[in-house]
C-alpha cells in the first residue's frame, strides 16, 4: 500500500498519494489526519481519493443498535421514553445522515431547535444520551475519532414551571356529584388518596385491607404493561381515609367479583391506560365550566388539601411516595399555613417566674 501524505494549505488539511493532493475540507489537525489515515488503512478510499461512504453507518443504523441494547435491561416505561425521543426528535432531524458527516455544530443546531420548540430539559438530555451512545459506537468501529456530542454543552433552558391549580373542596364535591360509576370511584380515590393514575389502574383487591384500612402500593401500569412501582419510595402502605373508603366500597359493588383488579374495562380486565378516565374527566370539567386541568392534578389537590389543613407534612410526603420531605416541601410549601406568631410554650413555662441559672 502506498503511503498517504498530508499537507497544510492555509490551515486546511490536504491528503494525497504520489503528489496528487485533495482537500479534506477540514482543519489541519492531528485528529483529522488520524481520521483520514484510518479510513485509508481500512480500504475506505478509492484510487481517486474518494471516500467509500457507503461503508459509514447512518444515525438511524446505530440508533437501532442502541435501542436494542437498552431494551435488554430497561423497564418498558423507560423504553417508551427512549423510542419516543428517537421517533419524534432525533430521526426527523438526522434521518439517514452518515455519522461521519455530523459535526459538533450540527449537534448544537439540533439542541437549539429542541429548545425553540419549548421542549423541557429532560427531553433534550434524553436525546443527548442516545446520540452520545450512537457516536460512541461509531468510535468503537473506528468510523470517527471524536464524539461530537461531548464537544457541545447542554443548552440553557429557561422556562416557567407550570403552577399547579388544585381544586377547591366545593369543586371536588361538584365533580364527584356529576361523575357516576367507576369514573366517580376512580376520581374519588384520586382526590382522597393522592395515588397516581397508573397506581390506581394496577390496584388489586388483594392490595387493600379494609380491616386495618391500608392500601399496599407496589406496582403501576404504563402503556398497557404492569411494572413495579415508579421508584423505591413509591412502594408504600398508605392509610385509607374514611372518605376514600366510601369509594372503595362503592367500587367493590361495581367490579369486586369479576376480577382481581379494582378497576375493570368492558372486557372485565384491567385498563391499559387512563384514557377512558381522562376523557370522561375532561368532559365533566367542560360541562361544569371548570378550568381544564390534568388528571394528575387530583394528586396535587390531595396534597394541597392536606397541607392547607395542617396535616403533618411527613405523613403527606409518605402517603404521596416522595423520596424525602424536601421534595414535598419544594412543591407544596406555599400550601402550608403560616403562623403569625409561634408560641414556644415550654420556654414560657420554664421562665414564667424568672427561674434561671444565669
Amino acid at each position: 500500500m502506498k503511503k498517504l501524505r498530508f499537507k497544510n494549505r492555509d490551515g486546511i488539511l490536504y491528503f494525497g498519494i504520489d503528489g496528487k493532493f485533495k482537500s479534506s475540507k477540514m482543519k489541519y489537525t492531528n485528529i483529522n489526519k488520524n481520521i483520514i489515515l484510518g479510513k485509508y488503512n481500512r480500504g475506505e478510499m478509492s484510487e481517486e481519493l474518494q471516500f467509500e461512504e457507503r461503508q459509514s453507518p447512518t444515525v438511524r443504523n446505530l440508533l437501532q443498535n442502541v435501542i436494542l441494547e437498552k431494551s435488554k435491561h430497561l423497564k418498558h416505561k423507560s423504553m417508551i421514553a427512549y423510542k419516543s425521543s428517537v421517533k419524534n426528535h432525533i430521526l426527523p432531524h438526522f434521518s439517514d445522515k452518515l455519522v461521519i458527516h455530523i459535526k459538533p455544530i450540527e449537534i448544537k443546531k439540533f439542541q437549539d431547535a429542541m429548545v425553540e420548540k419549548g421542549l423541557k430539559k429532560e427531553s433534550v438530555q434524553l436525546a443527548r444520551i442516545l446520540l452520545k451512545e450512537v457516536f460512541d459506537l461509531a468510535i468503537l468501529s473506528e468510523t470517527i475519532a471524536i464524539n461530537p456530542v461531548t464537544m457541545v454543552g447542554m443548552p440553557k433552558i429557561n422556562y416557567k414551571k407550570e403552577k399547579q391549580k388544585p381544586f377547591t373542596m366545593d369543586e371536588i364535591d361538584l365533580i364527584l356529584s356529576t361523575a357516576t360509576g367507576q369514573l366517580k370511584n376512580f376520581l374519588g380515590l384520586s382526590f382522597f388518596t393522592g395515588m397516581r393514575s397508573g397506581e390506581l389502574l394496577a390496584l388489586s383487591w388483594s392490595d387493600i385491607d379494609l380491616v386495618s384500612d391500608t392500601i399496599s402500593i407496589d406496582k403501576t401500569i404504563a402503556q398497557g404493561i404492569i411494572n413495579s412501582a415508579k421508584t423505591k419510595s413509591s412502594e408504600r402502605d398508605i392509610e385509607i381515609l374514611p372518605k376514600a373508603k366510601e369509594f372503595l366500597k362503592a367500587q367493590l359493588l361495581e367490579s369486586g367479583l369479576k376480577n382481581s383488579f379494582v378497576f375493570l374495562n368492558n372486557k372485565n380486565s384491567y385498563f391499559s391506560s387512563n384514557d377512558y378516565f381522562f376523557r370522561n374527566y375532561q368532559a365533566i370539567l367542560k360541562k361544569l365550566d371548570l378550568e381544564k386541568r390534568s388528571l394528575h392534578n387530583t394528586r396535587h389537590t390531595f396534597a394541597s388539601m392536606m397541607l392547607n389543613n395542617a396535616i403533618d407534612p411527613l405523613w403527606v410526603s409518605a402517603t404521596l411516595g416522595h423520596e424525602n420531605l424536601q421534595i414535598t416541601l419544594s412543591i407544596y410549601t406555599h400550601f402550608i399555613p403560616k403562623k403569625e406568631k409561634i408560641k414556644i410554650s415550654f420556654l414560657e413555662k420554664r421562665y414564667k417566674n424568672g427561674t434561671n441559672i444565669l
